[in-house]
């Protein structure tokens, strides 16, 4: 019996196509580990297994994994080359996000009152506009 993939791990590696998801874990806990402090990509790789640290397509798309985490937010980049937490972990970060996902989701998609009521206008008789001229 094979353990379903964490969907947030399978969406980073998405656009990552040289890691492994086992590698995209690796890498998140890398990150996880640093300090609030600024970070670069060889202080991520020094924590990573030989077999990542040896493949330069691999060190390159771990480059590419941070930059995808700054593009959702959890990390930021003061400068070219180093990186800087906005969050303990990628969890803590996205906790606030999942709740804030779940009150939209909730967002009803036809809000109640916003209908438009269109009134019909019935014809009125030639008899019945005849008697109305009439009438003084």
């Amino acid at each position: 019996m094979s353990e379903e993939p964490n969907p947030i791990i399978k969406m980073l590696g998405w656009r990552i196509r040289k890691l492994s998801l086992e590698e995209v874990k690796l890498v998140l806990a890398a990150v996880a580990s640093m300090g609030s402090e600024a970070f670069t990509l060889t202080d991520v790789i020094e924590l990573l297994p030989p077999r990542i640290k040896a493949s330069r397509k691999k060190r390159r798309s771990i480059g590419n994994l941070l930059q995808g985490l700054v593009s959702i937010g959890y990390l930021m980049k003061p400068s070219e080359r180093k990186w800087v937490k906005r969050a303990p972990t990628l969890s803590h970060y996205l906790t606030q996000h999942l709740i804030d996902l779940s009150s939209l989701e909730k967002i009803p998609l036809h809000p109640p009152g916003g209908e438009k009521i269109v009134a019909r206008r019935e014809r009125l008789s030639s008899s019945s506009r005849e008697s109305d001229r009439s009438s003084p």
